[in-house]
């Protein structure tokens, strides 16, 4: 019995992760530095000008994740049941808990 509820369980999920979505945002540093926040831990990562980084979103289609721009910073967040990762010009992937290159 137990067995059974545990693969139902896996069966769910895969079913889930088998409809969501993947959008991959491009934030780039036009003229001056731009720190771009991870949330919700709060990891800042600072982009030269010129550079870019770009989020990949995972997560439902509904709310795959959120890019918010402020005035001098952008925040990003993945969706409720999503997640999210990050890369720089280079392709060398963020750290999105610590703000570092892996």
């Amino acid at each position: 019995m137990i067995s059974w509820i545990r693969r139902r369980r896996r069966d769910k999920q895969l079913a889930r992760e088998a409809s969501w979505v993947e959008e991959r945002v491009v934030v780039t540093a036009d003229s001056d530095w731009l720190s771009v926040v991870f949330e919700p831990m709060g990891a800042v990562y600072e982009i030269q000008p010129g550079e870019n980084l770009t989020i990949v979103f995972e997560g439902p289609a509904t709310d795959p994740g959120v890019v918010d721009r402020r005035a001098d910073y952008v925040s990003v967040a993945p969706g409720l049941v999503g997640r999210m990762s990050a890369f720089d010009a280079a392709g060398d992937e963020i750290d999105v808990e610590t703000g570092a290159t892996l």
